[in-house]
């Protein structure tokens, strides 16, 4: 098994568009009405909009390759594209997914590490990221990796508020 890890260019947005919706109606589909969870997938990971995040200096998105098949993903911000007022001695991890098929093999472990190790070459104090309040296993992940809650803010999924609790490790 060949894992290789490739930060995306413009030029991947189509692939990313297609493994974001997939593992996003994965993960959140059998929650939410068709008619929301849609509404959400046509504006979050339009092209366009994923173009422009993708052209953003202050925004990474990584592919992880499993023999050359992109299981998953993550997406790191810094400075104004964190999703909430930050500092700039925070990075913000806001997307990180894994394809059905390759969950439970420790790849969401390895893209973690991967936005870990990014703030710390940044020279960040901490790294940050949102988990839905109804994702229990997300959020025993996430802690088992030294994150502790620090706040929470509404997430809004078409006609559907949602709370997200924000997890916060400290890097030093």
């Amino acid at each position: 098994m060949t894992i290789k890890i490739k930060k995306c260019t413009v030029k991947d947005a189509e692939e990313l568009q297609t493994v974001s919706i997939e593992t996003f109606a994965d993960t959140f589909g059998p929650y939410n009405t068709v008619q929301d969870l849609n509404g959400y997938l046509d504006k979050a990971y339009d092209l366009n909009v994923l173009r422009q995040e993708l052209n953003n200096p202050n925004s990474e998105f990584y592919f992880l390759k499993v023999d050359g098949q992109v299981a998953g993903y993550i997406k790191l911000n810094v400075f104004d594209a964190q999703t909430e007022k930050m500092t700039k001695n925070d990075l913000e991890i806001q997307r990180i997914y894994i394809r059905e098929q390759f969950k439970r093999h420790g790849f969401g472990k390895m893209l973690l590490e991967l936005g870990i190790d990014q703030a710390i070459k940044l020279a960040k104090e901490n790294v940050w990221l949102g988990v839905w309040e109804s994702n229990f296993a997300a959020q025993k992940f996430y802690e088992s990796m030294g994150f502790k809650r620090f706040s929470e803010h509404k997430f809004i999924m078409g006609n559907s508020t949602q709370m997200d609790y924000l997890l916060k490790k400290k890097l030093r």
